[in-house]
């Protein structure tokens, strides 16, 4: 009986060392697994198409999409992809066009290079009538702004007119005058546009008072002009804060919590470039609609 329990026990160790060898790991060299494509195509085409609308104000054309889905999959739309794809857009020319697009959308109420182009010629017809001889001065001045006007675009694709200066001309012409007309009206507009709330009693008479050509202090600076006063406001870290906040509103479909606020905000001011926040928010997960 004892034998027999031993050659049982010698047989079990043997079965057990054999199956041990069957599922013992085997690597083969370069055999490697494939990419992991683990965020959905739809999401990645979704993602294509919305960044090329808001960047450069249209969809995807040709090879365009082919071209992006190689960047974005090269480390399956990690934020790198993102971030590259996203850089690629905001060199193109286009992207100048779009912006100020929006801006004289939101601003000017969809002027456009035909409308000011009608104005100067009002503006050039007006000089040549004598009755008119009192307000040459002025008629000269507004024609002036809207030549810089008209000329932004031209810079901004030569690299002598930011995005900043886009904005403060969209503000300070015969149109947005006519939008918002009197002194008053005008400061309100600039804290509602690009701060996203009302002044208080204060700021507006400062304001008022120094955009009408008297020494007065705004967001604690001195100043005694209507360009002073917008030269001031864009300097001011309200301003920057109120840029993140149009991009969350206008993108993210919220509004930023104090830490992005002051986070992106800090971006935007570091070199003075509004790309800079754009490629930030247009890489983050929350825009790309991953979750």
């Amino acid at each position: 009986m004892r034998n027999i329990f031993l050659y049982l026990l010698l047989v079990f160790c043997i079965s057990s060392c054999k199956k041990e060898t069957v599922y013992q790991d085997v690597i083969i060299p370069g055999n490697n697994p494939p990419p992991d494509y683990s965020i959905d195509s739809a999401t990645i085409n979704i993602y294509v198409n919305k960044a090329y609308i808001n960047i450069i104000g249209r969809e995807p054309v040709g090879i365009e999409r082919t071209n992006a889905l190689v960047i974005l999959r090269q480390n399956n739309f990690s934020v790198a992809d993102r971030k590259q794809f996203v850089q690629g857009l905001l060199n193109r020319p286009e992207v100048n066009s779009n912006l100020l697009i929006l801006a004289r959308s939101e601003y000017l109420g969809n002027t456009d290079s035909f409308d000011i182009a009608q104005q100067i010629f009002v503006f050039q017809n007006a000089l040549t009538i004598p009755d008119y001889a009192p307000f040459y001065p002025t008629i000269l001045a507004e024609m002036r702004r809207l030549d810089t006007l008209q000329i932004t675009l031209q810079q901004m694709n030569a690299g002598t007119c930011s995005y900043k200066e886009m904005l403060r001309r969209t503000i300070n012409n015969y149109f947005y005058d006519q939008l918002n007309m009197g002194t008053e009206n005008f400061v309100v507009s600039t804290y509602q546009n690009f701060l996203f709330r009302y002044p208080t009693n204060y700021e507006l008479a400062a304001c008022k008072i120094m955009v009408d050509g008297q020494s007065s202090v705004a967001f604690l600076q001195t100043g005694n002009s209507k360009n002073d006063y917008m030269g001031i406001f864009f300097r001011t870290n309200d301003f920057y804060e109120g840029q993140v906040r149009y991009i969350y509103k206008k993108y993210l479909f919220r509004e930023p919590n104090s830490a992005e606020m002051a986070y992106y905000a800090g971006i935007y001011k570091a070199n003075n470039n509004y790309k800079d926040l754009q490629l930030e928010i247009f890489s983050l997960n929350e825009y790309a609609g991953i979750h």
